[in-house]
């Protein structure tokens, strides 16, 4: 045998591993996944909703003991997990199975992908763990991966992707290309925001079109597209499954056109496009960057990405590696600039995440030609990083429940309703807290809607009459009027509980009431 044939094969510019060190990386990566696991379950929101959108996160949490169908695109994944979580009957609240499901163990694999991905690209072990540690503790990733949102998964998607790029570029093996395609294409059935990754994998396919643009390679690559977007026949078929017990959009059953237009998000159009009408969007994401980590997170970005800029003339394969992070956080930085949703900063962890990464790899990839200052830098970061663990910690443990005792509160709201089946007017977020418990049958017979639901469901009886929790009340009692000129409305205020949070008044529109208004909390009518 030749001496070639028994030396290892390396890139230039990367240092041949220890025969050991393959297997400590992987336990780890396992120790590194047990903690953020156990560290988002200590740290779980202590309830229903949350601090980044209560309705939403509630709505999600709904999932983990009744079959419903939650905002477009729909969520197939998110739903299937749902579907697990009902057949397994856990001994735990549904609130709590649920977000631990879809938000802190898809954080927790998130911040091990972070792991790898600094520990190959830097080759320091104790790079990754910096790199975990700081995304896992950023305050951004730190809340999601506590409440019951998508975005966790999103970035546990997303790196992984990045990690098997990485990967592809260092070894040219055409497997991890393919690996990357399938967990690209797994995605699809949690946020259709992953297409914003499609121009990197073709700039990737460009660039090694000899070893990729083969029969065999193409065929596997749109077999897995394929697979990932049959997720939604899953999302299909709940919606013709006469278990689905509520529907916030979409009629069930609905037809080809209907479904369609559920899956893009249709409704949400006029928010596309609307965040590049002012900088709010781009100062929010900006705000997002600098508060991940008060005084460090800002800089920490700022020096990786003018490392990775000085270093270009090494292009060796951490640099690739590295620049494969920034572009993976560039892709997203259009999106969430152009969709301008109230709530914008919740799309924000699949960029904060990859440049935190990509930010410390550069550092640690720069540094590298120094062991020791590599190797303190480092331990700087490991510190700073357990020191925002601790920090983060105690803040997310000291929240507080939203809806407390709703049941209980609701019981002697509706018995002062003026119908029976009354109308109950409530804020999106208190709604979907109220749906968690009425599929439960904890909550009293009435017709429970949001705002923009309650005008239509208004006028399906001739007695009008119900619940007014206030968000737009009076403007509710005016459109009743407007579209019934013959009905008068008057409304008055309810007895609640001490320590409601919020005030209710009861509201009757009749022919015969326009004389004896009472007063209500806004003057009455």
């Amino acid at each position: 045998m030749t001496a070639t044939e028994t030396t290892p094969r390396t890139i230039p510019g990367m240092r041949v591993d220890r025969p050991w060190s393959g297997l400590l990386r992987v336990c780890i990566a396992l120790g590194l996944l047990a903690f953020w696991a156990a560290y988002y379950a200590w740290c779980l929101f202590p309830g229903l909703g949350g601090v980044m959108n209560a309705g939403d996160t509630a709505k999600f949490q709904t999932l983990g003991h009744t079959q419903i169908l939650v905002h477009g695109p729909g969520y197939p994944l998110i739903l299937f997990l749902g579907a697990v979580l009902r057949a397994l009957d856990l001994p735990v609240e549904p609130w709590r199975a649920m977000t631990f499901a879809i938000a802190a163990l898809p954080g927790a694999v998130a911040n091990t992908m972070a792991f790898l991905i600094v520990a190959r690209v830097t080759r320091s072990l104790l790079f990754g763990i910096a790199g975990s540690l700081l995304l896992g503790s950023a305050g951004l990733m730190a809340v999601q991966s506590t409440e019951a949102e998508v975005y966790p998964l999103a970035l546990a998607f997303v790196l992984s992707t990045t990690f098997l790029l990485v990967l592809f570029l260092e070894t040219k093996r055409e497997g991890y290309f393919l690996a990357a395609c399938g967990v690209y294409a797994l995605s699809f059935g949690n946020h259709l925001m992953m297409i914003m990754l499609a121009p990197l994998g073709l700039v990737v396919i460009a660039l090694h079109w000899r070893r990729l643009l083969r029969l065999r390679i193409v065929a596997s690559i749109l077999v897995l597209l394929a697979l990932g977007a049959s997720q939604y026949l899953y999302l299909a078929y709940i919606t013709h499954h006469p278990e689905t017990a509520y529907s916030e959009y979409l009629p069930l059953p609905p037809t080809l056109k209907e479904f369609f237009q559920y899956i893009t998000g249709s409704y949400f159009s006029s928010l596309y496009g609307s965040g590049l009408q002012s900088t709010y969007s781009s100062e929010t994401l900006l705000v997002t960057l600098r508060s991940a980590h008060p005084w460090i997170s800002a800089p920490l970005i700022v020096a990786g990405v003018v490392l990775f800029a000085m270093g270009w003339r090494r292009s060796d394969a951490g640099w690739i590696g590295v620049a494969t992070v920034f572009g993976v956080a560039l892709s997203f930085v259009p999106f969430v600039i152009w969709y301008g949703a109230y709530d914008i900063q919740a799309f924000h962890l699949p960029v904060l995440g990859p440049l935190l990464v990509g930010a410390v790899a550069a550092i640690g990839w720069w540094a590298g030609r120094w062991r020791g200052l590599q190797r303190g830098t480092a331990l700087l970061l490991i510190a700073l990083g357990i020191w925002r663990v601790a920090v983060m910690a105690e803040g997310l443990t000291a929240r507080q429940p939203i809806f407390t005792d709703l049941p209980e509160t609701l019981g002697p709201l509706v018995a002062q309703a003026p119908i029976e089946d009354p109308l109950v007017s409530m804020p999106y977020g208190l709604r979907m807290a109220t749906l968690y418990h009425e599929f439960l049958g904890e909550t009293p017979q009435a017709r429970y809607r949001v705002p923009w639901r309650a005008e239509e469901a208004a006028v399906e009886r001739e007695e009008v009459g119900g619940i007014v929790v206030p968000t737009d009340g009076e403007q509710l009692l005016r459109w009743i009027e407007h579209r019934h000129p013959d009905l008068a409305c008057r409304s008055w205020a309810l007895d609640q509980p001490e320590g409601t949070p919020w005030p209710a008044y009861g509201f009757l529109c009749a022919p015969d009431t326009a004389t004896d208004a009472e007063p209500g909390p806004e003057g009455g009518r």
